[in-house]
């Protein structure tokens, strides 16, 4: 059963959404920021007030204005919060964190590595790697932790070209100390400075040195063994800007971070929660085990199934739907300016949640229930308004890797169905963790059965009827 764990004193469930003098929503937003960002926008509409600490801002969360916040009002945003700058201390400047003119230029420079034909001979080294690591998921098992290593092997292998292996226990504890920081950035009503030696400063320090030196290693081995291949290192360390210089090491290291942490993160966490709620809906997935088997039989899948399954898609869908990876993200006016008849000025924080918008009651039917099919009606274009759905962001900064996304996570929940009978182990808490992203409080506990055989679709509706 999913359930989160407020301080009803402080934030309780049958009255508004408390806010306090001088620190007006922290408490809240600390105790549990998912229920803050889902009761403002249910209470105050699709521009909700919202204070935290000394920031002053808005929840927005009605479609056509995060479309302006994504697009035609960009202009007057910067995303240089404190928690993008507390993002910085272990990413480093690169295309999730810069802007302006850095921006676009590197943005340029690591857009190749998603391009079809890329994306077409990366299928078949997920599908293998997926295929070993498969064979080690039975009994019971964490499967938020197993999926974080396949989904790091996966980045490190087949994104990055190389093998991270020995490394993975150290990458995975250093990017949820990192996370765990930001997220002590996000709730704080005055941020610890650094140079205090806490607990978190402290595990974030061990962070930096794990990670710089995973990522200096990748860019020195390849250097000094002068291999190339079509992967991203090897994009990156042949990039060259207009004037014929190369990249730096550290803007290698700083693409490399990002694209370990949060290429394996976010798809990680998106499939956790949809095994999770697969295994609260057995008749959803009996439906999607029967796609598998109709598609694929026992075969492995290919690149060009992907067009084929299209319940695991739409099963996908809903589970980011509820559960979507960048549950929140924020900018920070620099001008004066109108959103949703507000005036915003310089100063003030906006907050996007697609958390709150993919759950808000007048935008979907049955806003909390679990129901892939209602992708069938909404794939129809125009029958999904932009920004009602948008698990990636939008406008021109949407995330560089939704189509690698797409094509690990189909593939994964298409083999996992092929391969394996999970269940939620009883009395395992559900419990969010609103990281940087919508992760686990206390893992996945299930028991892994494994499959002698997947049942068709004529058996699966005669099994659900």
């Amino acid at each position: 059963m999913l359930r989160a764990v407020p301080n009803l004193r402080l934030f309780p469930l049958d009255r508004s959404v408390p806010s306090f003098p001088l620190v007006g929503h922290a408490p809240a937003f600390s105790r549990d920021p998912l229920r803050l960002v889902t009761r403002l926008a249910a209470e105050h509409g699709g521009m909700a007030p919202v204070q935290i600490g000394p920031l002053r801002g808005y929840v927005v969360s009605e479609p056509e204005l995060v479309g302006e916040v994504f697009t035609s009002k960009m202009k007057h945003y910067t995303r240089r919060t404190r928690v993008y700058e507390a993002m910085r201390l272990f990413l480093g400047v690169g295309i999730l964190t810069s802007e302006g003119d850095d921006w676009r230029v590197h943005r340029r420079i690591v857009q190749p590595a998603f391009h079809k034909k890329r994306l077409e001979s990366f299928a078949t080294d997920i599908v293998a790697i997926t295929d070993q690591e498969l064979k080690r998921w039975t009994g019971e098992l964490d499967v938020s932790d197993a999926m974080m290593k396949l989904t790091l092997r996966i980045v490190s292998e087949v994104l990055l070209g190389t093998k991270t292996a020995g490394d993975a226990a150290d990458i995975g504890r250093a990017v949820d100390d990192s996370q765990r920081y930001v997220e002590g950035i996000m709730s704080a009503v005055v941020p610890t400075p650094r140079w205090i030696p806490t607990k978190r400063n402290r595990r974030l320090a061990r962070s930096l040195v794990v990670l710089d030196r995973v990522a200096y290693g990748i860019i020195d081995e390849r250097r000094r063994s002068g291999e190339r291949g079509d992967d991203v290192v090897s994009m990156l360390l042949e990039a060259r800007y207009e004037d014929g210089s190369e990249l730096a090491p550290e803007r290698i290291r700083n693409e490399l971070i990002t694209l370990m942490a949060a290429g394996h993160e976010t798809t990680s966490n998106a499939l956790s929660w949809t095994l999770m709620r697969l295994s609260q809906h057995p008749d959803v997935a009996r439906r999607l085990e029967a796609e598998v088997r109709e598609v694929l039989g026992d075969r492995l899948p290919t690149f060009e199934d992907l067009p084929k399954l299209v319940y695991t898609r739409w099963v996908f869908d809903e589970a980011m739907r509820l559960h979507p990876p960048a549950w929140i993200t924020g900018r920070l006016a620099t001008e004066t300016h109108e959103l949703g008849g507000r005036t915003v000025t310089p100063g003030e924080m906006i907050l996007l949640s697609p958390y709150a918008t993919q759950r808000r009651a007048d935008l979907w039917d049955n806003p909390e229930g679990f129901d892939p099919q209602r992708w069938e009606a909404l794939s129809v274009r125009g029958a999904l308004p932009p920004f009602t759905f948008y698990p990636f962001g939008g406008g021109t900064r949407k995330c560089v890797g939704e189509a690698f996304a797409y094509l690990e996570a189909t593939l994964l929940l298409a083999m996992i169905a092929q391969r394996v009978r999970l269940e939620l182990v009883p009395g395992h808490p559900v419990v969010a963790a609103p990281q940087i992203t919508l992760g686990l409080k206390h893992g996945l506990r299930m028991h892994a059965t494994r499959r002698s055989s997947t049942p068709t679709v004529a058996e699966a509706a005669r099994s659900s009827a």
